[in-house]
């Protein structure tokens, strides 16, 4: 029997599976696509050399990104933290692209586009809440293209 975290992060995935992929899909043919974890850990450095690339408790999430061929690169977003909570999403070290805002079950599901040259072909995302308490921090898997 899953546990309730375990479940709501199967559906969140589930969800964001359903949602996303045939958008992935249908860019897949004129871009490059990546899927990484959203892992919850305090702290790394830019490109989030530390976040460890391997399923595990502490993924709570995903995300999917594809290099368009406008210039482009679209990341959605797939996330299981606290409920009813804004969440600040940033291409880590270079600014904020939005916010996430999770419901009751702590599920939140955004999408935000970025010009592919305002990063090389490394990079990470981190996202947090105001004041950034520790303990509810989310880094990426380092997204490498």
């Amino acid at each position: 029997m899953l546990s309730r975290r375990s479940s709501t992060l199967a559906v969140i995935l589930a969800t964001a599976t359903l949602l996303f992929v045939s958008d992935i899909a249908a860019q897949a043919q004129s871009a490059d696509t990546r899927e990484v974890f959203v892992v919850r850990q305090d702290e790394s450095d830019c490109t989030n050399t530390t976040v460890p690339n391997v399923d595990s408790p502490n993924v709570r999430g995903t995300l999917l990104l594809a290099r368009d061929p406008d210039g482009n690169t679209t990341v959605k977003v797939a996330i299981t933290a606290s409920p009813d909570t804004t969440y600040h999403f940033f291409l880590k070290c270079v600014r904020q692209l939005g916010d996430i805002t999770t419901g009751d079950e702590g599920v939140g599901l955004a999408a935000f586009t970025f010009p592919t040259n305002t990063v090389g072909s490394t990079y990470a995302f981190d996202s947090y809440p105001e004041g950034a308490p520790l303990g509810n921090k989310f880094q990426s898997v380092t997204v490498k293209f």
